[in-house]
């Protein structure tokens, strides 16, 4: 099945295609999710007319093919509500963190250690550690660079979110979370 998609719907998938072409988009209560390929998830809330519900190829939805597989497809969680915001920085200093980040990425590169694991190393870097009470809540680079490579950052301030364990960031356009880390160890 064919049909028109809202531009910012098409938009974030295609941003989720460029990606991964395969990456899967879960259209579920009103929200796009999808896994991307670094270990974060991205969500925002769909236009309108909403795609179905189900889980959809990021390509297809990009391109305007609006047939939905069933659900089941998905696999993994998603972060419950409720979504407790925990601080705010400015976006400049998220945009930062990226520029940054990247640099040291181009720097580093040809020294003796594979891109991949470089990058790899890069993504699990704590960039930021945002304490609220008794609690520590690490914020790795691949949160910052799922947001930018997303295009939900603008200008207003970004929220640290948490949703039980999972650590999530949300700006203007959009809002990504870590990956799920699965059961804790008693």
């Amino acid at each position: 099945m064919s049909g028109a998609i809202a531009d910012d719907d098409a938009a974030f998938a295609a941003r989720v295609a460029r990606l991964d072409p395969e990456a899967l988009v879960l259209v579920r209560d009103g929200r796009l999710w999808a896994a991307l390929p670094f270990g974060a998830l991205a969500v925002r809330d769909a236009g309108e007319p909403v795609p179905p519900e189900g889980v959809h190829r990021a390509g297809d939805l990009a391109a305007g093919a609006i047939a939905a597989r069933p659900a089941a497809a998905w696999r993994g969680r998603l972060p419950q509500r409720p979504w407790e915001t925990v601080e705010t920085v400015p976006a400049a200093d998220i945009a930062d963190i990226d520029r940054k980040a990247a640099a040291a990425l181009r720097e580093r590169r040809g020294q003796g250690i594979g891109d991949r694991r470089l990058r790899d190393a890069m993504l699990d870097h704590v960039a930021l550690l945002v304490e609220h009470g008794d609690e520590a809540w690490p914020v790795e680079v691949r949160l910052v660079a799922a947001l930018c490579r997303m295009g939900f950052l603008a200008d207003d301030p970004v929220r640290v979110l948490r949703a039980g364990r999972r650590v999530g960031l949300a700006a203007t356009y959009g809002t990504v979370w870590d990956r799920d880390r699965g059961l804790p160890l008693l």
